[in-house]
C-alpha cells in the first residue's frame, strides 16, 4: 500500500538530479555538431612552411588527405559553393568569380553585394539549407553562398561577410553560437578566414609573409579548441578544416595582355587570369577562338565542348559556361591592357601569387583536416575531391544529401 509514494519519490528523486545534472553541464544534450573552417587559399603543403601545433594535434587526433583536389576553376566562390553543395561548379552555376548570366544579361561578381545575396545565381542545395528544411539551425559565418535564401529559406544565423572582421571575433562568434541554449544552438556552423589567400596573393607562396599569415590560421584554430576544450566539449564536437585551392608563384614579366588579341567588338571577357572566359559575339565563335588560339604560345584556348572532362563544363546544363575558355601556362597571367599599365604606373599592384589553373597542378591542391567523435583517429587517406566533403557533412548532421557529385567511398574513407 505504501509503493506509490515510494515510487513517486524516487521519481521525484531522479528527476531533481537529471535536472541539476543539465543546470551543471549546458551541453549535456548537445547533438551531432560540425564546425566547417575555411582557409581561403591554404595550399596542401603549408602546414610544412611554418608552426602549426593545433592543426598537427587535429590531424594526429583526427583524419586527413594527403591533399584535397578542388575543382576548375581553382577560385574562391565556386570551390567554397562546391564543398557546400557537393556539385561541380558547372552543375551549381557559380563558374567563376565572375560569371555572365546570358539569359538575364547581368554579370555576377564577388564585389556586387546585390548579385551576392540573390538567389537567382546559386544552385543546388546548400548544407545549411539542409539543416533548415530538417527544422535544425545552421550558422555559415561568411561562407559563400550563405548570404542568399535558397528556396525561400534562411540560415537560422548568419553576417554579411565583413573582412574587417578580425579573425578573433569571428572565432568567438562561433563560441556566442554554440553557447546558445537547447533548441537555438546550431549544429552546423562555418568559419572563413582570407588571411592565406590575400598574403599569397600579394607576396607570393613561398615568403616569410605567407609563413606569418600560416601561423596566424593555426592561432585561429587555437582560439577555437581552447574556447571547446572551456566548454568540456571538444571531444563532443567535429572540427573540419578545408580550404578551397592552393597559390602559385607568378611574375609580372610573364603577362599576356588579353586586349592585344580580343576587342569589344569581338565579344566580352566576363572573367579573366588565369583563366579566361570569353563570349563571342553573335556569328564571331570561330573567328574569335582561331585569333585567341594564335595570340601567344603561353595561353591554351578551348571551344566548350573539347574542355577537358575533368573540368565537367562539357556537361553542364546551364549557359553560364562560355563559349570559349582559356587557361594561360602555370606562372602566367593574362591581364587586361588598363591593369598592365596601372601596374606600371604604380596605381596598382601586381601579384606575386595566383590561382585558378588545372586542379591537376599540386600548387592548386586544397587540405582536408577533421577530428572529433564521428572521424577516425590517427588515419591519412589518399587525395579526393572537394566535391566529396558535402556527403560527409550531411552523414555527421544526419540529414539526407541530394543526388550530387561527391564520391560515396570518401564517406566510409574518413567516418568511423
Amino acid at each position: 500500500m505504501r509503493r506509490r509514494p515510494i515510487v513517486a519519490a524516487l521519481l521525484a528523486l531522479a528527476l531533481s538530479a537529471t535536472f541539476a545534472v543539465a543546470q551543471r553541464d549546458p551541453f549535456a544534450d548537445l547533438q551531432p555538431t560540425v564546425i566547417l573552417i575555411s582557409f581561403d587559399g591554404f595550399r596542401w603543403d603549408y602546414t610544412s612552411k611554418a608552426l602549426t601545433p593545433n592543426l598537427q594535434r587535429l590531424m594526429m587526433r583526427g583524419v586527413h588527405a594527403r591533399n584535397m583536389i578542388p575543382s576548375f576553376p581553382s577560385k574562391t566562390f565556386p570551390n567554397h559553393y562546391t564543398i557546400a553543395t557537393g556539385l561541380y561548379p558547372g552543375h551549381h552555376g557559380i563558374v567563376a568569380n565572375n560569371v555572365f548570366d546570358p539569359p538575364t544579361g547581368r554579370l555576377f561578381t564577388t564585389a556586387k553585394r546585390e548579385e551576392v545575396s540573390d538567389p537567382l545565381w546559386w544552385g543546388g542545395t546548400p548544407i545549411w539549407t539542409l539543416m533548415e528544411r530538417s527544422g535544425r539551425s545552421s550558422a555559415p559565418l561568411y561562407w559563400p553562398g550563405s548570404e542568399a535564401p535558397h528556396d525561400g529559406l534562411r540560415p537560422t544565423y548568419w553576417q554579411p561577410y565583413n573582412e574587417q572582421t578580425p579573425g578573433a571575433a569571428r572565432v568567438d562568434q562561433i563560441l556566442k553560437w554554440i553557447d546558445l541554449p537547447t533548441g537555438q544552438r546550431p549544429q552546423f556552423l562555418t568559419l572563413y578566414f582570407e588571411d592565406t589567400d590575400q598574403t599569397g596573393h600579394a607576396n607570393g607562396p613561398d615568403s616569410p609573409e605567407v609563413r606569418a599569415a600560416i601561423s596566424r590560421d593555426d592561432g585561429y584554430v587555437g582560439r577555437l579548441v581552447d574556447g571547446l576544450t572551456a566548454r568540456g566539449i571538444l571531444n563532443r564536437v567535429n572540427i573540419v578544416v578545408v580550404s578551397d585551392h592552393g597559390m602559385a608563384s607568378v611574375d609580372d614579366a610573364h603577362v599576356i595582355v588579353a586586349d592585344d588579341y580580343m576587342s569589344a567588338d569581338d565579344g566580352f571577357i566576363s572573367n579573366i587570369n588565369p583563366d579566361l572566359s570569353v563570349f563571342p559575339k553573335d556569328g564571331k565563335d570561330e573567328a574569335v577562338y582561331l585569333k585567341l588560339a594564335k595570340a601567344n604560345p603561353h595561353l591554351k584556348m578551348y571551344r566548350r565542348a573539347e574542355t577537358p572532362a575533368r573540368w565537367h563544363f562539357r556537361d553542364a546544363a546551364g549557359l553560364r559556361i562560355p563559349p570559349l575558355i582559356g587557361i594561360a601556362d602555370p606562372g602566367w597571367q593574362v591581364l587586361r591592357r588598363e591593369t598592365v599599365e596601372n601596374i606600371k604606373a604604380g596605381k596598382a599592384t601586381g601579384q606575386r601569387g595566383q590561382h585558378g589553373w588545372d586542379p591537376q597542378l599540386m600548387s592548386m591542391r586544397a587540405i582536408f583536416i577533421a577530428t572529433g567523435p564521428a572521424f577516425r583517429r590517427g588515419v591519412t587517406v589518399a587525395p579526393f575531391e572537394n566535391v566529396s566533403v558535402y556527403n560527409v557533412l550531411a552523414r555527421i548532421v544526419g540529414v539526407t544529401a541530394p543526388p550530387n557529385d561527391g564520391d560515396p567511398s570518401v564517406v566510409r574513407a574518413v567516418l568511423r
